[in-house]
């Protein structure tokens, strides 16, 4: 899907099975598990991922959508806001993060929560730059009732849920990112090849040869390096890939994004004036160029991603220097 060079159609198509699957196979109960997934995996039902809120993006401990048992401790009662939720105006479920207990991480659970047509649903899609066909969407909730067996997991586990299907998310938008970009290089390329200036060819050029050089290299590094955090997701052990690659993935979401912003940029200014068209021969590349600010937001902000990646990479030194001490010894 990547490579029509959109991020719309594949995040409209992919994003449930991506992003809102993925804790419902890791950690809920047999029983939502055989309720659920079997309309969900077929595509009979559609699913998104509900973190976001209107006051808390990528800082997801302290998200205020809450969760509170009823007095026969049957169902849970949510009331609350989500924004942003890509896929949630077609969606019949969504996995949303909310919060049963106090403030901060500890607090925040995970459930599946019922959307198209439930009491106390409403739901609004606004349109953003970029992904037009994403079903960006506003999600109110008053009063919604929700088994308690929707939950997944424990309640308070929530913040492990989301930070380790946040890995999944990252790495594929990277990809996302990394296509696209090759998409749009790929297209000037051509273009390039053909367009005539000052009597020659724009590649006869060498100041757009340069231009496509350094972009291109950007693209190899940041693509090689995507080949390579995949291969290690393969090879590790799931709670070993989960510990080692959180603050990397980060990391790579990040890069992958600037990448693409780089080469759309390149992309527009060699098409010239047919790059800033939304037809004719630059219609893909300026179509990527407004598509580069949902790659750096979504999933994480890029300098909320650049910090947490150092961060993350801190812990694990930290932990191996303690075990290396503890070795010695």
């Amino acid at each position: 899907m990547a490579r029509s060079g959109l991020a719309g159609p594949g995040t409209s198509l992919s994003a449930g099975f991506a992003f809102g699957i993925p804790p419902v196979l890791k950690y809920a109960s047999r029983e939502l598990q055989e309720r659920v997934l079997p309309d969900m995996l077929t595509g009979r039902k559609r699913t998104c991922i509900a973190i976001t809120e209107p006051e808390a993006g990528s800082d997801v401990a302290n998200i205020t959508t809450t969760a509170t048992k009823s007095a026969d401790g049957k169902f849970y009662i949510i009331n609350g806001a989500k924004k942003w939720i890509t896929n949630g105006i077609w969606s019949d479920y969504t996995t949303m993060a909310v919060r049963t207990g106090g403030p901060g991480a500890s607090g925040l659970s995970v459930m599946v929560v019922p959307l198209k047509g439930y009491p106390g649903v409403t739901m609004r899609q606004f349109h953003v730059s970029g992904s037009k066909t994403s079903g960006t969407t506003y999600i109110e909730l008053d009063d919604v009732k929700v088994p308690v067996e929707n939950l997944i997991g424990r309640e308070g586990d929530g913040m492990r849920t989301i930070m380790t299907n946040f890995n999944h998310e990252r790495l594929t938008i990277s990809v996302q990112c990394t296509r696209q970009a090759r998409v749009a290089l790929s297209a000037a390329f051509g273009y390039c090849m053909k367009r005539e200036a000052f009597g020659k060819t724009l590649m006869d050029q060498p100041v757009v040869r340069h231009r496509l050089a350094k972009a291109g290299a950007e693209l190899e590094t940041v693509s090689a390096w995507i080949e390579q955090i995949l291969y290690q997701l393969c090879k590790l052990e799931k709670v070993e890939a989960d510990r080692l690659l959180g603050g990397v993935t980060a990391l790579a979401k990040a890069k992958a994004a600037m990448v693409l912003n780089e080469c759309a940029q390149c992309a527009v200014l060699l098409f010239g004036g047919a790059g800033l068209t939304q037809s004719g021969q630059g219609e893909i590349v300026e179509a990527i160029m407004r598509d580069v600010p949902v790659a750096r937001i979504p999933g994480g902000s890029e300098d909320v991603l650049l910090d947490l990646s150092v961060r993350q990479l801190v812990k694990i030194y930290q932990t191996q220097e303690k075990k290396l001490g503890q070795a010695k010894i």
